[in-house]
């Protein structure tokens, strides 16, 4: 049995709504809310998870010792502490926190092994491609251009090659745009259409699903046992604190996505190559 009840955690690509959904989950009293301990730059041992393909054969005892002590609520900085109410470190009491959510953005190639070995129920939140990259164009963080980690990982990069004939370890050859649909392929067609399916207490949503219909929400508290803010109703439309400042969400626009001939061609010649099915093409 699990020792870890209280916990959830959420995967997903970065601009997928990975942040709003952590957040609005977290802002019940006495969630905790754990902000992306994988991230490299930000922590101290995050690259041992950073954009990491780890199942229980290739798990390292680092790894182990390290997510043991983030879901016991045993590592704190103040990135991961971002959302949480660090007065006199109440975050960091044992006694204080009823859930625990767990919010990742570069770990989705983990997020299979999360769960088999410790039972904490997953939500991978998926967004479509075209509006992710669009997304990520605007904030530009260059973690997002850098697939560094993901080539370095050679069982990664025979499993790529040999299903989908791609060579990731020559993404540097590729465009700044060709790059982001490639870490979105990795991070989500990976885990949701090739690898073997996980399913205990796990459930794969959609953005444009979550944000149209506030049931959607209310069925995930009800499946893993989380309580939804009372005033949820009111606070649904409202964006994350990640929400980008020339975001359509802040102008309260629906613009359609508008991309040129060119670069729907290298956005779909990709898609084609991981031979997606999760999104139809532009």
């Amino acid at each position: 049995m699990s020792k870890f009840k209280k916990h959830i955690v959420i995967v997903g690509t970065a601009r997928s709504g990975t942040s709003w959904l952590s957040e609005t989950m977290a802002s019940q009293h006495r969630y905790r809310m754990l902000f992306e301990p994988e991230h490299d730059t930000q922590t101290k041992r995050g690259h041992l998870l950073c954009d990491k393909w780890i199942t229980t054969k290739t798990a390292s005892k680092e790894v182990k010792r390290y997510l043991e002590q983030v879901f016991s609520n045993r590592v704190d900085c103040d990135w991961i502490a971002q959302n949480s109410n660090r007065k006199y470190k109440r975050h960091l009491w044992p006694f204080i926190p009823k859930k625990f959510v767990i919010k990742f953005v570069r770990a989705s190639l983990m997020a299979q092994f999360i769960n088999e070995t410790y039972q904490i129920p997953v939500i991978h939140l998926i967004r479509n491609p075209y509006d992710v990259l669009k997304s990520q164009q605007k904030v530009k963080f260059p973690w997002l251009y850098d697939l560094s980690y993901f080539a370095n990982q050679q069982s990664l990069v025979s499993v790529i090659k040999e299903e989908f004939n791609f060579d990731i370890t020559r993404y540097e050859d590729l465009s700044d745009l060709e790059k982001l649909t490639l870490r979105w392929c990795i991070e989500n067609v990976l885990p949701l259409e090739r690898f073997e399916s996980y399913n205990d207490h796990v459930k794969v949503v959609r953005y444009e699903e979550l944000f149209s219909d506030i049931q959607v929400f209310y069925s995930l508290c009800e499946a893993f046992n989380l309580e939804p803010i009372s005033n949820l109703e009111d606070s649904y439309s409202k964006p994350s604190s990640k929400t980008h400042p020339d975001s359509n969400v802040l102008k309260q626009q629906k613009k359609p996505v508008a991309w040129s001939e060119d670069e729907l061609k290298k956005i779909n010649n990709i898609l084609d190559a991981f031979k997606t099915q999760l999104y139809s093409r532009q």
